[in-house]
């Protein structure tokens, strides 16, 4: 897989690994897995499936940079793509979805979302803005009837697991800070969760943003390097906070 070794480096020296080891790399302990849902019809006017946005070139930088900055185990291959409906989606704590403005969950998708979350599964939901959140929401609220999502804020312990991040306000990928009309002139990003009955964030989801086109273009230099890094601190962070709650 094709790397930018440039923009790699230049990421480390910004997140800094806790350590260095000679020690022979074990096999990969975390598998990124993105989900392929149903989609609603409004998809079919797209150049590309939504919920492939930025694969595989995201995972790519994602990937290397949680290897090189935490002690998860894993490499720029580990990935895979799964579906909510398929029991093989047990095997991986932490899922990625990618455009959820276009979710029209089956019956069997909510089925298979709802046990996975209940046995322990975290969902992260990126690339959306503007009422895309509504669809979001009521597509939940078919998984779990009883909760709903809340707006965190930065005072929430999933920002602060690895890396202390201060401030939510972020520059965003589409429009700089002005916004872009495109995608209803979003201004701000937002942090949506769902939790469980024990307080837990089971899911949180990247409101006006959109972490995977960073993690794509930044790699080829075609985004700017702040907010880019920003984002992958959101990123790692929520991997973190799920592996160890």
């Amino acid at each position: 897989m094709r790397k930018r070794f440039l923009a790699v480096l230049t990421f480390i020296t910004v997140f800094v690994s806790l350590a260095i080891s000679d020690v022979p790399v074990p096999a990969s302990e975390f598998t990124f897995a993105r989900v392929e849902f149903t989609m609603n019809l409004s998809a079919n006017f797209q150049r590309e499936a939504p919920w492939h946005h930025d694969y595989p070139f995201s995972e790519d930088l994602y990937l290397t940079m949680l290897k090189e900055v935490t002690s998860v185990s894993t490499s720029p291959e580990s990935f895979k793509i799964v579906r909510f409906d398929d029991p093989e989606v047990f095997q991986f704590p932490f899922l990625y979805v990618s455009e959820p403005g276009f979710m029209a969950l089956t019956e069997k998708e909510v089925v298979g979302l709802r046990d996975y979350i209940n046995r322990g599964g975290f969902v992260m939901y990126d690339d959306f803005r503007g009422r895309d959140l509504v669809n979001l929401q009521r597509q939940m609220k078919r998984v779990f009837p009883e909760r709903d999502m809340v707006r965190l804020d930065v005072s929430h312990e999933i920002f602060h697991t690895f890396y202390d991040i201060e401030t939510l306000d972020m520059q965003l990928p589409y429009g700089g800070d002005g916004g872009d009309p495109r995608f209803g002139g979003a201004t701000r990003a937002e942090f949506w969760a769902m939790k469980d009955d024990e307080d837990r964030v089971v899911m949180i989801a990247n409101q006006n943003n959109d972490f995977g086109e960073f993690w794509e273009w930044v790699d080829r230099g075609e985004m700017p390097f702040q907010p880019a890094a920003q984002s992958v601190k959101f990123g790692i962070n929520y991997l973190i906070y799920a592996m160890t709650h």
